[in-house]
């Protein structure tokens, strides 16, 4: 059984893929649904972070580790990449997800402005309304008020959600679509697009492909999945220091940063210091013989 699929076109893998993902989201769903019926008060904090838990457990850790075995014959830490990476290589991709931050913020401005025409007035009511609801549940999870909820949140919001989704996306999606394309940019750019799509979140798209585009060549760059997954969680961890009340000083110095005038200016400062980390890590760690 094991790397049953390995011989197979790229087009019969990535079906594969999507049914083990649907059978593990389903899964998910249902062990949630029943956790969520036990737990009384849906709404309370700590129930929303179990639910989380258990959903993103099942379906980014679950579907990958299932689908990698009989995708590759090779053992799991070289059918994903699980090597060691140098510390080097950890902290560029650190640096380079960073840096690109005021470049992602003015992205998510000029995302969030974008209107669908007027014939399709009822699908951006539906996609204001999906993202109203995640909001709203991002919120709760974010207005902590002990350090036992802080590290709860580390776990399923950064970690958690690092892990999983880099497992599936660059360890496994990626992977296949540079196999069947033959292209690194290919498989970078389709994962960015289907990563961002996934998450259901309309008007931020454009900044989360380019977010999962960087994270993927980090992956290709890197040969080491723990690189991007310590970028992610780096990123993940921002988002949960900066947010919540109990971090108001933290969200303070964001928003101070986020009204300066020349917030264009930091922004390509940005960019390019993510491309020297990009472009490093490319020439100290990267073979083309390998890839």
């Amino acid at each position: 059984m094991k790397g049953s699929f390995e011989n197979s076109p790229a087009f019969t893998k990535l079906l594969f893929l999507a049914l083990v993902a649907v059978v593990c989201m389903l899964a998910a769903f249902g062990v949630s649904s029943v956790y969520l019926l036990h737990a009384g008060d849906a709404s309370r904090p700590e129930v929303l972070r179990m639910a989380l838990f258990l959903q993103n457990g099942i379906l980014f850790v679950g579907s990958p580790l299932a689908a990698q075995y009989f995708l590759w014959k090779a053992p799991l830490a070289d059918a994903l990449q699980l090597h060691a990476p140098s510390p080097g290589s950890v902290l560029l991709g650190i640096l380079a997800i960073f840096s690109l931050s005021p470049f992602i913020d003015l992205l998510a401005a000029w995302n969030e402005s974008l209107h669908l025409p007027d014939a399709w007035h009822a699908l951006e009511q539906w996609m204001i309304e999906s993202e109203r609801q995640a909001a709203e549940v991002t919120a709760r999870l974010l207005d902590i008020s002990s350090w036992g909820e802080f590290w709860g949140n580390v776990l399923v919001m950064a970690v958690l959600a690092g892990v999983g989704e880099e497992l599936l996306f660059r360890g496994v999606l990626q992977k296949t679509i540079m196999q069947g394309t033959r292209s690194v940019h290919a498989g970078v750019w389709l994962t960015a697009v289907l990563f961002s799509a996934v998450h259901l979140q309309f008007f931020g798209f454009v900044p989360r492909m380019v977010l999962g585009a960087l994270l993927g060549y980090l992956f290709v760059w890197s040969r080491s999945l723990w690189v991007p997954v310590a970028a992610h969680v780096f990123n993940n961890l921002c988002v949960i220091l900066f947010t919540p009340v109990a971090f108001n000083e933290g969200a303070k110095a964001v928003e101070a940063v986020r009204s300066v005038e020349s917030h264009a200016g930091y922004a390509v400062a940005g960019v390019l210091v993510a491309a020297a980390c990009l472009y490093v890590l490319r020439r100290r760690y990267f073979s083309p013989a390998v890839s």
